[in-house]
Formats: C-alpha cells, structure tokens, sequence
C-alpha cells in the first residue's frame, strides 16, 4: 500500500497511464499524482485561462469570468484520452454550466447557458471520443443532457420531474453519490443504490436493480462495470445489475480522515 499527502480531493479519476488527477476546488487546482515516479503537481490552476466569451444568437456577447467559477467534478474521456473540468460559472443573473476541455491548453468543450443551473454534477459519461452525457442535481430533480465536444450548447435527454422512471436525488438536496457508463445506445446510471437504463434512440428508461436499504460511499465506473463502496468493501456491478464482492485488483480511493491517496492491491 502507497500513501501521498494531499490537501483536499473533491473529485478525482485515473487515466489510461495511471496517473491520477484529483480536484482541490478550496484552492482553485487540479493535482496530479505522477505514476512513473509517485510525485504530486499541479497540474492546472484556475486562472485567467478559464475565460470564456459566450455570443448568442443574437451577437451579443457575455463574459463568464474565472473568478465565479465553482468547479464541480473531473472526468476523463478514455476513448480519445482526454481530461475534462466541469464547473459552473455566473455571469451577472445567468448561469453558465461548462465542460472544460484541459488536456493542454484550456478551452470550452461544451456548455449549457439554456437550462436551469446545475447545483451538483451528478456524472459524466462519455459514449464516444467526440461526445458526452452528464448529470446534474439543481434543486431537487435530476437532469441528464448530451451534447458534443466541439463548443457546442447540450441539449437536454430526461429530468427526474418529467420523467419519473429516474431520479437520484436526495430528499433532503444533498449530492447524490452516483455515476455513469456511456455506450453508443445506452447510459447506464447507478445513484441512490439503483441502476438504470437510458435507452438513448429512442429516449426509454429502465430501472435494472434497486438494492433497497443500501447506503453506498462511493461510486465509479471501469471498463464499463460500477465499482461502490461500502465501509472497508468494494463492490462491483456489471450493466445487468448483477453485483459481486471486488476481491482481485488495483483499488485507488481518497481517504478523507487522513487526506491520502490510497492504493491498495488485492
């Protein structure tokens, strides 16, 4: 087992190298722990860099400023190998939801300014290397969009209040502990200790499995299996609904009692 103190992770995912990327949002920064050689750095500061001016249909122009950015969660595409930052960002009385594209340099993948802001990003679900799906809680529905990764507004698939077949919000509003696997025709969403089938073309929603009663910590995705967390035990779910005790592999988990990553070979 391998420890390395950190400061704070709100969000953090592995990609195909093993290097792991981790967000601090309190201090503004993306982290990464470098697999070659166990160093941590930073990665990428939220700066100047992050500014971003909006043109409606109209020609007018809006400016999103860093300085109200809320970064949000981290995700990394493994089909075209590239790290993203989803934040949401004010501008004066809207409210923009942004995917920022910081493999390199920074720049707008994809964006919401249309739709009612989202309070937390569910997940982030990438069916191919030029396409997304997320996420969001706002109040207390549910709403999943898909949109493409060339600067372009999402459109929005589902909401938990026109929708009712999903929802994986919290009664009492706090961010559900969930995640997503994206195919070309289906998303598969586990939150709430159920897993769902999003029926893509046409739009049709399933619940797969509940496992009623069952309080998990933590929630991820891995060659399209879940992988939960339950005290000391991990878990993992194939499509099917179909869950095992995880007893053979690499486990990386952020242990917030001490601010370590942990990795753990079983």
């Amino acid at each position: 087992m391998r420890t390395e103190k950190i400061n704070q992770i709100d969000s953090m995912v592995v990609d195909k190298s093993n290097n792991i990327y981790f967000l601090d949002s309190q201090k503004l920064k993306i982290r990464k722990f470098n697999s070659s050689n166990g160093t941590i750095e930073t990665f990428k500061t939220i700066n100047q860099d992050f500014n971003w001016n909006y043109k409606d249909a109209d020609g007018k122009t809006k400016h999103y400023d860093y300085k109200d950015l809320t970064p949000l969660k981290l995700a990394y595409n493994s089909a075209s190998g590239k790290l993203y930052l989803a934040a949401i960002v004010f501008s004066g009385h809207s409210t923009a939801t942004i995917l920022y594209d910081i493999t390199n340099s920074i720049s707008v993948a994809t964006y919401d300014v249309n739709h009612v802001a989202a309070r937390y990003m569910d997940f982030i679900a990438f069916p191919d290397a030029e396409s997304v799906m997320y996420g969001v809680t706002a109040s207390h529905e549910l709403n999943i969009f898909e949109g493409k990764l060339n600067q372009s507004q999402v459109e929005q698939v589902v909401s938990s209040t026109t929708y009712n077949a999903i929802d994986l919000t919290d009664y009492y509003g706090y961010a559900p502990v969930a995640a997503a696997h994206a195919t070309a025709n289906n998303l598969y969403v586990f939150g709430r200790s159920k897993m769902y089938d999003l029926q893509r073309f046409p739009v049709k929603v399933k619940k797969i499995v509940e496992y009623d009663g069952s309080r998990y910590d933590s929630v991820s995705t891995y060659n399209g299996k879940m992988y939960m967390t339950m005290a000391d035990t991990v878990y993992e779910m194939a499509t099917d609904g179909n869950m095992i005790t995880f007893v053979k592999g690499n486990v990386i988990f952020y242990d917030d009692n001490s601010k370590s990553i942990r990795r753990i070979n079983l």
